[in-house]
């Protein structure tokens, strides 16, 4: 029975051979490096300050120019893991407001298709049906509601087409 590489036990496959192993150099400098760290509180404080401000060990480690393995040494230290906790949160945060300004923007472009008379009536319904999905109406979304009894939205496909198609005629007529 062969015996598997604890190290590539949890990898996906597709990621399997592509790991490779250290060498024993590269192993050496890791174990000089947190025998050269492990005793400086500077070093220590510098990479709980990163990791709070938001940087992940792998970033840390390549700002301060070390090894994460230096860095992982403490990862038993409750110093070191709020640091990693309290970053992660920050890093949520930051990327959650960066989304909401992205989908502020993304509402008002889709705004300004439907109430401009220029673009496409094609175009326009399908931006309406794009706000209608983003607010939760859509045909593949159910309600999960007071209105559950209502049963999902459903979009005729053909009655869009055929709107469109009014719309298009009425703006050549009128």
């Amino acid at each position: 029975m062969a015996t598997e590489d604890p190290d590539k036990v949890n990898l996906p496959a597709h990621l399997d051979d592509k790991i490779p192993a250290p060498t024993s150099a590269e192993i050496l400098e890791m174990l000089r490096a947190e025998v050269r760290f492990a005793g400086s509180p500077e070093l220590r404080a510098m990479i709980i300050r990163y990791l709070r401000a938001g940087y992940t060990v792998k970033a840390a480690a390549r700002r301060l120019d070390i090894s994460e393995s230096v860095i992982w040494q403490w990862r038993n230290d409750d110093q070191l893991k709020l640091a990693i906790e309290e970053g992660t949160e920050y890093r949520r945060k930051v990327l959650g407001q960066r989304f909401q300004t992205a989908a502020s923007g993304a509402l008002d472009a889709l705004e300004e298709i439907l109430s401009n008379p220029d673009v496409s009536p094609r175009d326009r319904v399908k931006a309406a049906e794009g706000v209608l999905d983003r607010c939760g109406i859509s045909p593949a979304n159910k309600a999960n509601d007071a209105n559950a009894s209502l049963g999902p939205v459903i979009i005729d496909v053909d009655f869009d087409e055929r709107l469109a198609r009014i719309v298009a005629n009425g703006q050549k007529t009128g």
